[in-house]
């Protein structure tokens, strides 16, 4: 027998539009939206409430090494956090080691991802979906021989880093304009972390309390991530590559690229939550280590600014650069703050806190939310029209959700971490979320 599953009465998202209307999923897929009257039918009732697609958070760290720290959230505990808020989609990523081909790299993802499925299916639980961004380190003939045959078997990202000499990550920008002439010819989206350097590694830290976590702001300060950005554009510009630049942090670069996009139509930008809803005075507080990430939180005015900027649609994405640690190896260190691993939890606040955002929901802030939670993330990683939107014959991810419940506390990471966003709230209640038209409990 087919499995079928028929939503009724919601507030349904659209591209363009919110209608009340009713789904129905078969064998995942999404095979009719209308006035639907069907008996024998396992059916939900979402009156009252709004049906999104699915969100996609196309930047999170999962399952790897970062230095020499192991990240906190497996595919599991990453999945787990991610469904209870309405996310049926991570993308996280694989780096080409030195020591193996990109394909092997993949090839080992795909293998703990796999075992960690099998694992959940048996219990009779779920993953999410999840997808991968390529970063390849070795450009000889063979190395694109074998990214055309990923990009052949569907893979459409690829990322690279303006800064990590030291841990092998690092291309410089003449390389990069190599790369991305031949990665236009193959018609993917290049992700870029923009920070110079050149600019890091001429930072004097004499007069630097490197024991003070603030000095973090002082190591990587808003000029270098300026400085590379402005090169990428330049890069954008002469190489017409499609390029997305990840976690933007300060509003000089979203005024940069909103500048560069309404002349040239090939970059496209995210920012995080944490760089709208935090800033750098956390660095100040006891235990401020564990929000050292890179690019560093910066200045009240600069968050203020950067959320001004969303909220007239400067950013094409939001996503988390989700990079949790276990709370003993943030404080793994003594006198050196470089010592503590980069990065934040975030995927189980990111729905909150960007919904949270609007003073007033109406259909065209509806509409706008699942524009940057949804259907831009899968146009820009070349998942739509299967996923980012609510279309007929496209996977049945969906999300049933009422933006006036309860009051709870935001909820980052479940995985042995600590709480990005302590002490804040949220209105959101995800009422369920559905993965490939199987409804999932939250």
């Amino acid at each position: 027998m087919p499995q079928r599953l028929l939503i009724k009465n919601g507030n349904v998202v659209f591209e363009t539009k919110v209608a009340k209307t009713d789904i129905l999923a078969e064998d995942g897929l999404i095979t009719d939206i209308g006035n639907l009257d069907i008996a024998d039918v396992e059916t939900i009732d979402a009156t009252d409430n709004y049906v999104f697609p699915g969100f996609i958070d196309m930047h999170t760290h999962i399952d790897d090494f970062i230095g020499k720290f192991y990240l906190s959230d497996i595919y599991t505990s990453a999945s787990e956090i991610a469904l209870k808020n309405g996310i049926t989609t991570l993308f996280t990523f694989v780096t080409q080691k030195n020591d193996n081909t990109l394909v092997g790299e993949l090839e080992l993802a795909l293998e703990k991802l796999n075992y960690q499925r099998e694992c959940a299916g048996k219990e009779g639980k779920q993953l999410c979906s999840f997808a991968y961004h390529l970063t390849p380190t070795i450009f000889d003939d063979a190395s694109w021989e074998e990214i055309e045959m990923l990009v052949g078997a569907g893979f459409k990202t690829f990322k690279f880093y303006t800064t990590y000499k030291s841990a092998g990550i690092y291309t410089s920008y003449d390389d990069l304009e190599k790369i991305l002439h031949k990665l236009k010819e193959l018609d993917v989206t290049t992700l870029i972390h923009c920070e110079e350097n050149e600019l890091i590694e001429s930072i004097d830290i004499k007069g630097i309390d490197i024991s003070n976590p603030y000095s973090q702001t002082l190591l990587r300060p808003k000029e270098v991530e300026v400085k590379s950005i402005e090169k990428i554009l330049e890069l954008a510009k002469k190489t017409q590559a499609n390029i997305h630049i990840v976690h933007v942090s300060t509003a000089e670069d979203a005024k940069l690229i909103d500048e560069y996009c309404k002349n040239y139509g090939n970059v496209t930008c995210e920012t995080c939550p944490q760089y709208l809803f935090l800033d750098d005075e956390k660095l100040k507080t006891p235990g401020g280590h564990r929000w050292i990430c890179s690019p560093p939180l910066r200045d009240k005015e600069n968050a203020e600014q950067m959320k001004n900027y969303t909220l007239h649609n400067f950013f094409e994405v939001y996503a988390t650069d989700h990079c949790a640690f276990l709370k003993k190896n943030k404080d793994t260190f003594t006198n050196d703050i470089r010592d503590v691993p980069n990065g934040l939890p975030g995927i189980g606040a990111l729905p909150d806190l960007i919904f949270g955002m609007y003073n007033d929901i109406n259909d065209e802030v509806l509409v706008n939310i699942a524009q940057k939670l949804s259907t831009n993330p899968a146009k820009i990683t070349g998942l739509f029209p299967m996923k980012g939107a609510i279309l007929k014959n496209t996977d049945a991810d969906l999300v049933i959700l009422n933006t006036k419940g309860k009051k709870h506390d935001i909820v980052s990471s479940e995985s042995n971490t600590y709480e990005t966003y302590f002490g804040m709230k949220s209105n959101l209640d995800i009422k369920m979320t559905i993965l490939k038209g199987v409804p999932i409990n939250n």
